[in-house]
């Protein structure tokens, strides 16, 4: 088949609907978030067509469109997740989301340093690469920083919660910590690059200058006014080639092409929640979202051509011990020192130990910017699963835990006579 040009791409393409449908079902049958699924399925689906039929994004007809696509789709993506981001940090506010938000992202960045230093002392090659030390450190801090807000989205639906009040502090506490994370990835990436050279951060500073000019210009009453006025499709044309055009530019400049639809979701004025840019997001976004599950096969792709020496199981199982037990300590105690019950603290600190979609997007940014090495890569993959997959186990034996020690005061008799 390799003979025929274009045929292994054609033929990706044709999977991967139906493979990521039945993900999404078995892991909706599993009572999991449906885009876990999705996302172990696509990897499946890469990894089964580059072992058997050693389909590289490389080498074979029409692979590096894919590729490209599939981090356009990313980038498309992240335009509506920033800019969701952004609305809902400018709304933050309170003691209790601050004193969450702390919890849960120091503790995980300390945990993420910790791992670091692990790496750095092993000393592996395939573990290490040749990223500088500091941008390493600050890269895998960042990754086990990190809380998925469409998945925990998702998840609070799923169970009923998006609109209570635990489940708008968890929202909220997820998109404080990810404003944060984003901030420090564009620092980890631009200091990468950089090499001494002026060039990555004077882009990315004249970026966030230039995004902020745009916004505070669109939300002037005549650029507002005009934006309600034009047809629905405008804002979300211009804001689609905006997103492309500044992630194939970041890319050719150096940076990672994550950064520029980042820039473009910034950039965009705000109005409110419910203007003509907020749809435009968020049309954008969910045709990011479409292309999304190409991203994973291609990733899954290049996960299995990498030789077998590179899976490291230390580097997995560490990773996992430090990320669970960073999230969930560090909100749970957070959660606590801002007077939230004991059991409503628990339940907060397994919402935010879910990475999810927003882990991978981090993780990919890394490794297409050459921090992360494909060990590395691989192992906070599985770990950014495994965290996700564990909510609902924690969730229902923490259900179950507060049913029996709340069961026997309701069968306890009543103290006082009924009144007739």
């Amino acid at each position: 088949m390799d003979s025929l040009p274009y045929v292994p791409a054609a033929v990706t393409l044709a999977l991967l609907v139906p493979v990521a449908l039945l993900g999404r079902r078995l892991a909706k049958l599993l009572r999991q978030p449906e885009i876990v699924g999705e996302i172990m399925a696509c990897l499946l689906l890469g990894a089964l067509l580059a072992s058997q039929w050693h389909w590289k994004p490389a080498t074979m007809d029409g692979g590096a469109v894919l590729e490209k696509a599939g981090h356009l789709g990313l980038a498309l993506f992240l335009v509506g997740a920033v800019h969701e981001i952004r609305a809902g940090g400018s709304r933050l506010g309170g003691r209790t989301i601050a004193m969450t938000a702390v919890g849960s992202l120091l503790l995980p960045l300390g945990c993420g340093v910790a791992f670091a230093a692990w790496v750095l002392a092993d000393g592996s090659p395939a573990l290490r690469g040749g990223a500088p030390a500091g941008v390493l450190v600050l890269m895998l801090a960042i990754a086990l920083a990190v809380t998925a807000v469409p998945v925990l989205a998702g998840i609070l639906d799923d169970r009923g919660m998006l609109n209570t009040a635990i489940g708008r502090l968890c929202m909220a506490v997820a998109v404080s910590i990810d404003a944060v994370t984003w901030s420090l990835l564009a620092i980890a990436v631009g200091l990468a690059h950089g090499g001494g050279k002026i060039t990555p951060y004077l882009v990315f500073v004249v970026g966030l200058l230039g995004a902020w000019l745009i916004r505070r210009a669109g939300a002037l009453p005549g650029p507002r006014a005009w934006a309600e006025r034009i047809p629905v499709a405008v804002p979300i044309g211009l804001t689609a080639a905006a997103a492309v055009a500044a992630a194939l530019t970041t890319s050719r400049l150096g940076l990672t092409d994550v950064l520029g639809a980042v820039l473009v979701a910034l950039a965009l004025p705000g109005d409110d929640g419910a203007g003509p840019w907020t749809r435009a997001a968020h049309t954008v976004g969910g045709w990011g979202r479409i292309v999304l599950p190409l991203l994973f096969t291609v990733t899954g792709m290049g996960l299995a051509s990498a030789p077998l020496s590179v899976f490291s199981w230390q580097a997995v199982v560490l990773s996992v011990v430090l990320a669970i037990f960073g999230k969930l300590v560090g909100s749970y105690y957070g959660a606590r020192a801002a007077g939230r019950p004991p059991v409503e603290s628990m339940r907060i600190a397994v919402f935010l130990n879910a990475r999810g979609l927003t882990e991978l997007a981090v993780l990919q940014t890394g490794y297409q910017a050459g921090i992360l090495t494909p060990a590395l890569f691989l192992a906070l993959v599985v770990m950014a699963l495994f965290t996700t997959v564990l909510s609902g186990p924690l969730l229902w034996v923490i259900d179950r835990r507060t049913a029996s020690v709340d069961a026997p005061r309701t069968a306890e008799p009543v103290p006082y006579p009924v009144e007739r």
